[in-house]
């Protein structure tokens, strides 16, 4: 990894305390919403996010949600815990993804595509796995911001993006530009930040899920296979689908469950 990457995540803050007090009470068995609604309410951009994302067409609620306890206690904690990890995590990295063709909101979208995508996929999969997976597949992509500040620095974003809108293999971009791929700088800044081991090795090799070690292989497998099917270049084209189901189908999974998420997304 790059000295100024590697330097940068050295440099990063502490996580907010809005996250460290969620998650003391999210790993309370006693908690109740009223407690978790008082924490957010700490931070007005995680409850307009909470709010955004059940009102979201994902969910298809017949009617609008404007209570916070009311959204989380539809979205359950598990998908509360990520929105205040993706806002804790959205505030400290500063949010500049010009090399890759996109803004901070389309940047956000790909993210929650690839965590929707996973999540209805993984359901008719493993259940259990779905929520842990949806997490990871929200935050998977955060060292792109990293990568993008070093791209701008070295004055290569038109080469870059010409370079991304040619390839279908993000991470083979990230690599030849900076010399590592999204996926191995969120997991240096995860580590940095003491997140748990196994959503951190998870990603880490979510570019390279078939070097990765037993116990995370199907984990970083899924999030690849999404991450190919919503490639931030080419979110959901013919191309980034085939090229998903392609890699599903070499790792065994039903191709046919696959489609139907991917069906299932496309209208959000």
């Amino acid at each position: 990894m790059r000295e100024s990457i590697a330097k940068k995540i050295a440099s990063l803050p502490p996580l907010p305390k809005t996250l460290h007090e969620f998650d003391a009470a999210y790993n309370d068995e006693n908690v109740t919403i009223e407690k978790i609604a008082a924490i957010l309410e700490q931070d007005p951009m995680i409850v307009a996010n909470v709010l955004k994302r059940v009102n979201s067409p994902f969910y298809g609620l017949a009617k609008k949600i404007d209570s916070l306890q009311h959204a989380v206690s539809i979205l359950g904690l598990s998908e509360v815990r990520a929105i205040v990890l993706e806002n804790s995590i959205k505030k400290l990295l500063n949010i500049d993804v010009e090399p890759y063709g996109v803004n901070a909101e389309q940047f956000a979208r790909i993210a929650q595509l690839q965590s929707f995508l996973i999540q209805k996929w993984y359901k008719s999969i493993d259940p259990a796995k779905a929520g842990f997976l949806s997490l990871a597949a929200l935050l998977q992509e955060s060292g792109k911001i990293l990568i993008a500040d070093e791209v701008i620095r070295d004055d290569l974003t038109l080469q870059f993006r010409s370079d991304l809108e040619m390839s279908n293999d993000v991470a083979a971009v990230e690599r030849s530009f900076v010399g590592v791929s999204a996926a191995e700088v969120t997991g240096k800044i995860f580590e940095h930040w003491g997140m748990e081991e196994t959503l951190t090795r998870a990603i880490t090799y979510s570019d390279a899920y078939e070097a990765a070690p037993e116990e995370v292989r199907e984990l970083s497998s899924a999030l690849h296979i999404v991450k190919r099917a919503v490639a931030i270049n080419k979110p959901l084209s013919e191309t980034s689908k085939t090229i998903a189901k392609n890699i599903a189908q070499k790792e065994g999974y039903d191709v046919a469950k696959l489609e139907e998420a991917l069906q299932a997304i496309e209208s959000l």
